[in-house]
């Protein structure tokens, strides 16, 4: 049941992304996919990682990598002083 609310929230998320130039859409609509079963979590990983910004430190970039981590592997993201 959480998975596709997860899946609900990143998918208005995306479609928000496509109207506003300020979020990618895209990465969140991939997410949003993996949540409902359509794409395997190997290809989310690959295609996201492909969307990131030049800026490393972005806001964007740090959501997605905490997306990543947190729901498509299943860990804990270390917190930003280095210790969990």
């Amino acid at each position: 049941m959480m998975k596709y609310l997860l899946g609900f929230v990143f998918l208005l998320i995306g479609v928000a992304g496509i109207v506003l130039p300020v979020i990618p859409g895209v990465p969140f609509l991939l997410i949003a996919a993996f949540f409902f079963g359509l794409i395997s979590r190997k290809r989310v990983v690959q295609y996201v990682k492909k969307f990131k910004n030049g800026n490393r430190n972005s806001k964007i970039n740090r959501f997605i990598n905490f997306i990543l981590i947190k729901y498509i592997h299943g860990k804990e993201p270390v917190k930003s002083s280095g210790k969990n």
